[in-house]
This record gives structure tokens, C-alpha cells and sequence, in this order.
């Protein structure tokens, strides 16, 4: 495999898979938040921003891409040897969302942000929306993929190893 796609709701583990992954491979591995969003600017990118630099992406000849699903990137599941969808209970969601928080204000961890009150509810709201939408991405991924899996906590844990 020299291109998979990552996709799962905020808090599923998707760059932590991501890294492990790209760094058992030697692979390059692509957060698209970072696509979506300029870091050094802290704003979205324009549309044409954003196609770009993922057209850039698809066009190496391997990589690892994480992502939440959005509709823009939809051709990476098609391109991609492998997609893997996380499936992470949403209590877990939660949980993981809150310590990131926390970490992130004491500063035992980086971000592109800085991290409010404002923005882990943001996060909430995101996980309330994705667990809605879950079968929406599967079905996406189940008719643009031929090879595709659907990975619970315990089958991440296995693959990080």
C-alpha cells in the first residue's frame, strides 16, 4: 500500500494512526486540516488554495492522508490503495477531546489554535455531527474504495504496535 486515506470523527486517534503509520511505511503522511487551514495565518484557505495544494498531494507516489470526510476531498478515497475509517465510541470522542484541551493550555502539547472553552465546544459540536453522518461517509467510502476497512479502538491499538 503506498496511499491511504484516514478518515474518522475528531478525537478518533486519525494523525496518531496517521504517524505511527507513515513512520513504519517511510511514507508521507498529510493532516488536510493543514490544507484547509493556514497555520502561520490561523484562516481558511481560499477554494482554490485548497485544491491546490491536495492536487499536489495525489499527484506523489505515496501517502497518508487524515482527515474528517469533508466532500472536498472525496477523490482521495478514490485514488487511495487503502481507506480506513475509525470508529471510536463517541464517549471516548469526548474524553479525548477534553484531555487535547487541557494538554494543549498547559502546554504539555502543540496547536494550530489556541485552545478556548469556544473551541472544545466546536469539537463537541463536530462529534454530535459526525456520529449523524457516519453512515453517510461509509456509504461514500464503501462505493468509491475497493479496499476499505473499518477499524474499532481495539483494531487501531493493534495496528500502532
Amino acid at each position: 500500500m503506498k496511499k491511504i486515506y484516514i478518515i474518522g470523527p475528531v478525537g478518533s486517534g486519525k494523525t496518531t494512526l496517521a504517524k505511527h503509520l507513515s513512520k513504519k511505511y517511510n511514507i508521507p503522511y498529510f493532516e488536510l486540516d493543514k490544507v484547509v487551514y493556514d497555520d502561520f495565518i490561523g484562516m481558511k484557505r481560499f477554494s482554490f488554495e485548497i485544491d491546490n495544494i491536495f492536487s499536489d498531494i495525489l499527484k506523489e507516489e505515496e501517502w497518508i492522508i487524515e482527515d474528517v470526510g469533508r466532500d472536498v476531498f472525496h477523490l482521495g478515497i478514490v485514488e487511495a490503495d487503502m481507506v480506513y475509517y475509525l470508529d471510536v465510541p463517541v464517549f471516548i470522542l469526548y474524553k479525548r477531546c477534553l484531555f487535547r484541551c487541557i494538554k494543549q493550555r498547559i502546554g504539555f502539547m502543540e496547536y494550530s489554535y489556541y485552545p478556548t472553552i469556544s473551541s472544545l465546544f466546536q469539537m463537541f459540536e463536530w462529534i454530535n455531527t459526525d456520529k449523524f453522518s457516519k453512515d453517510e461517509k461509509l456509504s461514500i467510502i464503501t462505493k468509491s474504495s475497493n479496499n476499505y476497512k473499518v477499524l474499532k479502538r481495539t483494531d487501531i491499538k493493534m495496528m500502532e504496535k
